[in-house]
Formats: structure tokens, C-alpha cells, sequence
């Protein structure tokens, strides 16, 4: 184990936790400043809120546990995971408040398989903690369970947000700012993921005693993934809303 390693992810895995977490704040302000929420997703509110839950319980377990899972847990993945749980509650508690039919008119295969996601995580948890799980090795228990579905999760609630996107041919109300931020998060993560690795020199992904944290890098890396999708709407696809558009080109027909 080396010091400078050691102490580099845990300046780098601050760093992933500050850029993360910061990321939710300008959604805030964005609502706030237009008054609505018609530009952000319910469905990618109301799964983010499942998704920080399973991904909190997750860090939490396999840092006090860690021989549960393969890959290093950090303190700061339960610290931002509980961060990106309360933030995305007050969130949604702003969106109801803007739209007092907010989780009455969610999609119907969204409230299905948060419902379904949840009754089957209460039985495989409480398999688990039991001690009657049937092991895959290290391969796949309770706690991986709840790695698994974040990550299900995160590759689901990114969807309906670009399609909204695309169906309005409009970013606005989605905060960019927050795409940046979340943008720089994964990457970090990521970042920390090979550190540790490089720190410990075992780079095992499944199995006991591995150092690589395949729920964390899946995380980031999907998170980067749409990242640049939300980015390429913003500044290429859609970078003159439709009214703006008009707007625009009457400005230039009649100047």
C-alpha cells in the first residue's frame, strides 16, 4: 500500500463527493427561477429516489461488511449516497409543490417496478441477513443486490429524460449545470476506483478480495454516458428552444 496512493483517493474521492453532490442544487434554482418543473423528467425524479436508496444501503453495508462484496467501499460513497438520497426527497417535495398531481400522473411501468424492485429487495435482504442466502460465490448476495439495482436503475432513469428532451426539442428546465457537475462526478469516481486498485494491485471484479467496485464504475460510467448526451442536446441539438427558434428567424427575415 502506498501513502501518496492512499492519500490521493482520498483527495480525489472528496472531490468526486463535492462535484456529485453540488449537482443537485442547481435542479433547485432552475424550478424555482421558471416556476415549473415541465422540463424535468417525474419518472427520473421518483426512480433517482429509489435508485440513492438502494445505492446508500449498498455503500453502507459494504462498508461495514466488506468482505460481502468485491471492491474497496469509500466513506465518501455512503456520505454522498446519503446526500443524493435527502436532496432528491426535498427535490421531489419541491416538484409536488409546483405539481400537486405529481405522483398521481407518473407513469404506470414506473410505480410497477419501483413496487416490484423493493418487495423483491425486503426478500433477498432479509435471505440474506438470515444467513440463508444460497451464495454464487461472491458473485451475487443481498448486498450486491442493492449495487445491481442502483445501476439498474441509473441506466432506466436517464431515458425518459432525454426523450422528454427530444420530444420538446427543448433542454429548459433541465439544468445543465447539474449535467456538468454530474459529469465531472463520474468521472472522479472512476478515478478513485483505479486508484484504489492500483493501491492495492488487485484488480478482481468479481469475487472475494477484489479491490474494483463494479457497482460504483458501472454507476459513472453510465452517468458520463448520458452525461454527454445531455450536453450534446444542450449546446448542439437544441440549442435554440423552438420559440426562441421562431424568434429568431423572424428577427432575421424582417432586420
Amino acid at each position: 500500500m502506498s501513502l501518496v496512493l492512499t492519500v490521493l483517493s482520498i483527495i480525489v474521492g472528496w472531490m468526486y463527493f463535492f462535484a456529485w453532490s453540488i449537482s443537485f442544487y442547481p435542479q433547485f434554482r432552475t424550478n424555482y427561477k421558471l416556476g415549473h418543473i415541465k422540463g424535468y423528467s417525474k419518472e427520473f425524479g421518483f426512480l433517482n429516489l429509489s435508485g440513492f436508496l438502494a445505492y446508500f444501503l449498498y455503500s453502507l453495508w459494504g462498508y461495514l461488511d466488506p468482505s460481502i462484496i468485491p471492491g474497496i467501499v469509500d466513506i465518501q460513497d455512503i456520505a454522498f449516497a446519503g446526500h443524493a438520497f435527502l436532496l432528491t426527497f426535498l427535490l421531489l417535495i419541491q416538484c409536488n409543490y409546483y405539481e400537486k398531481d405529481f405522483f398521481i400522473v407518473l407513469k404506470l411501468w414506473t410505480k410497477i417496478f419501483v413496487a416490484c424492485a423493493w418487495v423483491i429487495s425486503i426478500i433477498i435482504c432479509s435471505i440474506e441477513l438470515a444467513g440463508k442466502f444460497p451464495h454464487a460465490g461472491g458473485n451475487f448476495n443481498g448486498c450486491l443486490w442493492l449495487g445491481y439495482l442502483k445501476v439498474t436503475i441509473t441506466l432506466m432513469k436517464y431515458f425518459p429524460q432525454a426523450i422528454k428532451n427530444y420530444i420538446r426539442k427543448s433542454t429548459e428546465g433541465w439544468s445543465i449545470e447539474n449535467v456538468m457537475l454530474d459529469f465531472t462526478g463520474g468521472a472522479l469516481s472512476i478515478l478513485q476506483i483505479f486508484i484504489d486498485g492500483a493501491n492495492s494491485g488487485d484488480w478482481n471484479v468479481f469475487g472475494g478480495g477484489g479491490s474494483f467496485n463494479i457497482a460504483k464504475f458501472c454507476l459513472g460510467f453510465t452517468s458520463i454516458i448520458f452525461d454527454i448526451v445531455f450536453i450534446y442536446q444542450h449546446y448542439f441539438l437544441y440549442r435554440h428552444p423552438p420559440e426562441a427558434k421562431r424568434n429568431l428567424e423572424l428577427s432575421l427575415n424582417y432586420g
